[in-house]
């Protein structure tokens, strides 16, 4: 008996799933040791510290994306969402170098309310394009590759290889490493451009309920 599994996937969301996966690893190599490395580096820092700043990206992050998402919706065209896609993605690549030099609360604090921005800028771009190339009558299996692949997996691996990586060598390699794998993986987007349709498919019109039986004639 032969088992054939047909596995298809555009072009698009291969782009965009493989990015994904990408940041992913890289941001797992440090992001459960954030903690570790903020009161051990940063002079004066607490576990209060860690909190605040990342309340703060959190914060940065909420306030801009609805408004920025908003915004992207309203324009016809898929370019839009790529150039805010290239801001967030260069954000990200900057992230990890700064925490190398970072040596003050204040610096720690300002750096985490840009790499909110620049997360809101990324994810409210991505999710209007991957939700748009998603192949018909495969979404849910390409948002579970989004899930599974982009997401979990590429966690757990950043995870186990940082926490090695960190224990060896240190923060800095670490901090090194993950900026490398975004900057490299920022040109894998340029990929995405040619396959942008130009034009946003016209939304259905808002839920209206239909109209009440009209009163029968005496």
């Amino acid at each position: 008996m032969h088992i054939r599994i047909n596995i298809t996937v555009n072009r698009a969301v291969q782009i965009l799933l493989f990015y994904l996966f990408a940041i992913n690893v890289a941001g797992g190599l440090f992001g459960p040791l954030y903690a570790v490395f903020v009161v051990k580096s940063i002079i004066g820092a607490s576990l209060s510290t860690v909190g605040f700043a990342l309340g703060l990206a959190a914060l940065a992050k909420s306030i801009v994306q609805i408004p920025l998402a908003r915004f992207l919706d309203k324009h016809l065209g898929e370019k839009d969402d790529f150039y805010a896609l290239i801001i967030g993605a260069v954000i990200s690549v900057a992230y990890p170098f700064l925490l190398i030099i970072v040596s003050k609360i204040s610096h720690l604090y300002l750096l985490e309310t840009m790499e909110g921005v620049g997360a809101a800028f990324l994810m409210a771009a991505y999710y209007s394009l991957f939700a748009r190339h998603v192949d018909k009558n495969s979404e849910g299996f390409e948002w579970s590759l989004f899930s599974v692949g982009g997401l979990t997996i590429s966690s757990a691996i950043g995870g186990a290889l940082g926490g090695v990586l960190a224990d060896t060598f240190g923060f800095t390699l670490l901090f090194l490493i993950s900026g490398i794998i975004n900057l490299i993986i920022l040109f894998v987007l340029f990929a995405l451009y040619p396959l942008l349709d130009g034009a946003r498919s016209v939304a259905l019109p808002p839920f209206a309920p239909l109209p009440k039986n009209p009163a029968a004639k005496s």
